[in-house]
């Protein structure tokens, strides 16, 4: 472990590089490599670590500061509540109190007011006791969970493009009937089969431009071509090679499955939660609730990884640990901090 004085030189790099960051609207690596000499290693881990969970370090300060959500607080109380909870949860070599009274030191040099020590200590106290021994530890971690979309394949967007152009469609014009409501939904849930959702998607354009084959439009949203995210792959079977369970959960239409088979991904996964199976789909709590018995493991052993926030957001509300989805890079450090079998290095 590194001097005192080191570790602390590190916080306060890293609050400001946050901040940085956050005035910029940018993640801290970028603040990082327009540097002329990198930061020190440990501000630049809290730093971009902050940045990577943020919407579960918000989640749980928001629910110890109720009166003073994070939305409200002070820019600089903000970051510095935020490393302190990181540190908390994820740097368990630091002792407790050298968190707590290193997050209070930082405080009274960057917060906004007089009792911004005191206001730090207090939330941190509590976190300490959820994340450290208490309720809700960020390890161990059961199952690793991951959205489809967005995550392990990415749509091209190729055919739709091409059949917008020949029917001299707007840009944008297939996908806003295919995500249509209540189409949409009732394709996510089950409601309709993928060939029913592809069949209303032809009606609804063909209803408003009449030159355009319903029969056709149907068949070009069923080809419609994605590309798999080989990094993300490699990393589910570095998982799965060290014996960490792993599953997915996507708001997916009946053909979730037979995708996954043309993918090939299919065995990488000990289970697959498709929302048009299970009747329920994400955000909603009940949704994960319902895969988490599935599952046959405690939320709070459970990690999420999703490409939307509001799904993100949706996990944690249902107990669980949910990050969203930046890149693979990310994502393996992400899996570091977590302790999660199996992690390639991110190096």
């Amino acid at each position: 472990m590194a001097p005192p004085s080191t570790r602390r030189e590190a916080r306060e790099r890293a609050v400001e590089l946050l901040y940085e960051a956050d005035t910029k609207s940018v993640h801290p690596i970028e603040v990082v490599d327009a540097l002329p000499i990198r930061p020190d290693a440990y501000a630049v881990e809290l730093a971009t670590g902050v940045a990577d969970h943020r919407i579960e370090i918000d989640h749980v300060l928001d629910r110890w500061s109720q009166r003073w959500p994070v939305s409200r607080m002070a820019a600089m109380d903000r970051m510095v509540l935020r490393v302190g909870v990181l540190e908390l949860a994820v740097h368990l070599e630091v002792p407790t109190g050298a968190c707590l009274s290193e997050a209070v030191e930082l405080g009274s040099r960057y917060g906004s007011t007089d009792d911004t020590p005191k206001f730090v200590n207090g939330i941190l106290a509590k976190v300490a006791d959820e994340v450290r021994d208490g309720p809700r530890p960020w390890r161990p971690i059961d199952v690793v969970v991951f959205d489809m979309d967005g995550v392990i394949r990415h749509w091209t967007g190729g055919t739709i493009r091409a059949f917008e152009e020949e029917h001299g469609l707007e840009p944008g014009t297939v996908p806003a009937a295919a995500f249509s409501s209540p189409l949409y939904e009732d394709a996510m849930t089950g409601r309709l089969t993928a060939e029913e959702w592809a069949a209303g998607i032809g009606e609804r354009i063909a209803a408003e431009h009449p030159g355009v084959d319903v029969d056709a439009c149907g068949t070009m949203w069923l080809a419609t071509e994605w590309r798999v995210d080989e990094e993300v792959v490699a990393i589910a079977r570095a998982l799965q090679d060290a014996g960490q369970r792993t599953a997915v959960f996507s708001n997916a239409s009946t053909r979730l499955e037979q995708d996954m088979s043309s993918m090939g991904v299919e065995e990488l996964f000990h289970h697959v939660a498709n929302s048009a199976r299970i009747g329920l789909a994400k955000p909603d709590v009940a949704a994960f609730d319902h895969v988490a018995e599935q599952l046959g493991a405690a939320p709070v052993r459970l990690l999420f990884v999703d490409d939307r926030e509001e799904n993100v957001r949706g996990a944690l509300d249902a107990g669980w640990h949910a990050v969203q989805m930046r890149d693979a890079m990310t994502l393996r450090h992400v899996l570091r901090r977590f302790g999660v079998p199996g992690a390639p290095d991110p190096a």
